[in-house]
């Protein structure tokens, strides 16, 4: 999920989150270029290369959204209460959203957290001590980028050990941006319209 959170009045959540996960990607962006990291050599060079890469994006989101089910039917008190305070937060953000917007919204979420935390952060960290430890880090860094109690922490940083593992395992920024970004759309439309008839 994307780690907007409530901001101005004047904003929609929409333009909210725009502003926020486009300037994630612009940091990146800017991050990369002063530690000399090429984003572009994490992407696959040919266009059936990265074809393929998105359908390893498709196939690799099915266990996060396998365990996204499981845990939004749990019926442990700790994940309910989880999933009703993300449940709020996201109708008050973009209940007036239309589908198209959510999908933006999610792109642009895994676009710009995966180019930052695992293009730069991941990467820059690993050449500088050893891979492992990179993914450790950026996927710490990134449960606490999402931080919105000790769970919410716990469960990010798990999603962003799988998401850079992927990276590590195929050298292709491609399969966790669109890993991440199927991710989030299907969660913002199960927070704002599956979940909203169940309850």
């Amino acid at each position: 999920m994307s780690a907007i959170r409530p901001g101005s009045e004047n904003l929609t959540g929409f333009r909210l989150a725009v502003l926020v996960e486009g300037g994630l990607g612009l940091v990146a962006i800017g991050l990369a270029w002063l530690l000399g990291i090429s984003l572009r050599d994490q992407f696959a060079a040919t266009r059936l290369e990265i074809a393929e890469g998105a359908m390893f994006g498709i196939v690799a989101v099915l266990p996060m959204l396998v365990t996204f089910a499981w845990l939004a039917q749990s019926s442990t008190k700790c994940l309910a209460d989880l999933h009703r305070f993300v449940q709020q937060l996201v109708r008050e953000l973009f209940s007036r959203a239309t589908i198209f917007e959510l999908a933006v919204i999610a792109t642009l979420a895994g676009v710009s957290e995966e180019l930052l935390f695992r293009g730069v952060l991941q990467t820059v960290i690993g050449q500088w001590t050893a891979p492992i430890i990179g993914l450790v880090v950026a996927s710490l860094v990134f449960g606490a980028f999402h931080a919105m109690s000790l769970l919410y922490f716990a469960l990010a940083t798990i999603i962003g050990m799988y998401l850079g593992s992927l990276l590590l395992r195929f050298d292709d920024l491609t399969i966790p941006i669109v890993a991440h970004s199927l991710y989030d759309f299907v969660a913002l439309v199960y927070y704002l319209h599956f979940r909203r008839k169940q309850r």
